[in-house]
């Protein structure tokens, strides 16, 4: 079950339950401003960045976290996914991607997030710029070293098995 909003977003009311037309699911509606209020989820970027020749993936460690991830980050009122991914890749690493293609999308419950994920390529591999209050570590590895610096079953395991079975790294 998704979260569901108590209050209008508009006005403030408590929404009640209702079917919308033609619909058996109940749908969050505000009496008062008599419109639906669907659901509200956040929605981010994520992107396994790969060297020039593929041999190597970006990991970063972040907020104390004992285990690797992927660059991620929240896509800003106003922005499209294409537009979050070089913006976060700046901010936290300071490096341009020379190539992107989107892989899929995955909601991830504990921080209600639709994540929009990638396939990035970068031309360099310096990390000189990297932001030091965003990011602990940084550290490229080889394929077979990220699976096992990442959390079994989570969401860069299931990337970077993603990326190792559609493009036979």
């Amino acid at each position: 079950m998704f979260p569901i909003n108590k209050y209008c977003s508009v006005c403030g009311s408590p929404l009640v339950l209702k079917p919308c037309i033609g619909e058996t699911e109940l749908v969050p509606f505000c009496e008062t401003c008599n419109e639906y209020r669907f659901p509200k989820f956040n929605v981010a970027v994520c992107t396994a960045i790969f060297n020039k020749d593929k041999t190597k993936v970006l990991m970063m460690r972040q907020y104390g976290r004992e285990k690797f991830n992927f660059l991620a980050g929240y896509i800003n009122i106003g922005e499209t996914a294409e537009d979050a991914l070089p913006r976060e890749m700046m901010e936290e690493m300071h490096i341009k991607p020379s190539s992107v293609r989107f892989l899929y999308t995955y909601y991830f419950a504990k921080t209600n997030t639709l994540m929009v994920n990638f396939l990035t390529t970068v031309d360099s591999e310096d990390l000189s710029g990297m932001s030091t209050s965003e990011v602990d570590e940084a550290r490229w590895f080889t394929f077979s070293e990220a699976i096992a610096h990442v959390i079994p079953g989570g969401g860069a395991e299931k990337l970077l098995k993603f990326v190792e079975h559609e493009f036979v790294l």
